[in-house]
């Protein structure tokens, strides 16, 4: 396997030895201890965690010495496989190394897919994860060597895993290199759009929309504001939140049955998924509403810096025609950047409004690594199929067939 590199002491070639069971759903891997800052440093122990209980304390605990996104903290992690990815038969794979103090070094949060008859390591959490980067100690730097170790004590603890299929990888996440991009890897077939905060909520609307934009967004929101009962809030009681969910679901099926394209949100358990992470307070619902209905709302996960948006909809009532979805992100903008936040985003894929509410394109990449001879083979159809999904998508014609075939079989 050509991942494999030798351990500090260890032939090359070959992997530390010793593998035990410590318990039920974890296997460990020991090696030699390892300053964890030095280059080419490696860690001291591997273990590897079959279920979310098992992990869940050191989890927790790492979230708060660590770089990683929104999509990678385990209160929603957990409830995506729990809701979808356990009904999927998605094996949790979780990977740690630690130092020789035994603290976290790295957390990576794989499962077991299945491609074909061949089983592939894959970020959990699936499409409902924008970004996906795993967990890194703050301050620590992760050399290519690094990477190898934990790739090769990833294979002996799993050896069913023939490949690792990583998609939607940001290069970095708040200034800190992804140190997976040590490995080959290619672009993603989508971008995601961010903007820059770092000022009042004023200013960076005022920075970012013409005069012009913002003059029709005020018209607009003074023909809702005669609206009885209307107001922008963020949903905090769990009579909001349902009230918000029931909205979304309601206006995204009407919006996906009007464009007669297929809807994600239509099986039971993403439905459940979603309302059970923003009853949780993992999603945060900023909306707009009058008396007689839920006009637009955007919901996000955020890590304390950033607010990443996850869903958004808005009303198919005669009260759309007054643009309630794009107010309802300007509220949103204001208010992230009021209390501080760096960054918000929109999310993965292109869309006119993000063009114009978003001042940064984020680059993302997907690593195809073959972890076994057979998953040379599995490895290079993935990469060929990355490769041709990115082509059509930067090519207008093409991609508008695609939809035009999706939406006709979704028929």
């Amino acid at each position: 396997m050509r991942i494999l590199c030798k351990y500090p002491g260890k032939p090359e070639g070959t992997t530390g030895k010793g593998v035990n069971i410590v318990q039920p759903r974890v296997k460990t891997i020991s090696t030699q201890a390892a300053n964890p800052t030095a280059p080419g440093a490696g860690f001291a122990r591997f273990a590897l965690y079959r279920d979310f209980a098992s992990v869940e304390a050191i989890w927790r605990s790492f979230e708060r010495d660590a770089d990683f996104t929104p999509y990678q903290q385990f209160g929603f992690l957990e409830r995506w496989h729990r809701h979808i990815g356990a009904k999927e038969d998605v094996t949790p794979l979780i990977a740690l190394a630690f130092d020789a103090e035994d603290n976290p070094l790295c957390l990576l949060p794989l499962g077991k897919f299945l491609r074909g008859p061949f089983s592939v390591g894959s970020f959990i959490g699936g499409k409902h994860a924008n970004y996906n980067f795993g967990l890194w100690r703050r301050g620590a730097a992760f050399s290519r060597d690094f990477i190898a170790q934990l790739l090769a004590a990833l294979v002996e603890a799993e050896p069913s895993l023939v490949a690792l299929e990583l998609h939607n990888q940001p290069y970095a996440w708040h200034g800190v290199e992804n140190p997976l991009l040590a490995f080959p890897h290619q672009p993603s077939p989508s971008s995601g759009y961010r903007l820059k905060l770092g000022e009042p909520g004023e200013a960076v609307l005022l920075r970012q929309l013409t005069s012009s934009y913002r003059g029709r967004i005020r018209n607009k929101e003074k023909k809702l504001a005669k609206l009885p009962g209307y107001r922008y809030f963020i949903a905090a009681s769990p009579e909001e939140i349902t009230r918000c969910m029931d909205a979304f679901f309601t206006q995204k099926r009407d919006y996906m049955t009007t464009m007669k394209i297929p809807n994600p949100f239509d099986e039971p358990e993403v439905e459940t998924y979603l309302r059970d992470i923003a009853l949780a307070h993992v999603l945060e619902i900023h909306a707009l509403e009058c008396e007689s209905e839920v006009l637009a709302l955007y919901a996000a996960v955020k890590d304390g810096r950033r607010l990443s948006t996850m869903i958004s909809s808005y009303t198919a009532s005669e009260n759309a025609r007054w643009s309630p979805g794009i107010i309802t992100l300007s509220h949103a903008v204001a208010n992230a950047a009021d209390r501080g936040l760096d960054m918000m985003d929109l999310g993965v894929g292109d869309a006119e409004y993000k063009r114009v509410y978003c001042n940064e394109n984020e680059d993302l990449f997907d690593s195809f690594i073959p972890l076994s001879p057979k998953g040379q083979a599995i490895v290079q159809i993935l990469r060929a199929q990355g490769g041709l999904k990115r082509f059509v998508k930067a090519t207008p014609a093409l991609w508008k067939a695609a939809k035009t075939v999706r939406g006709l079989f979704s028929r």
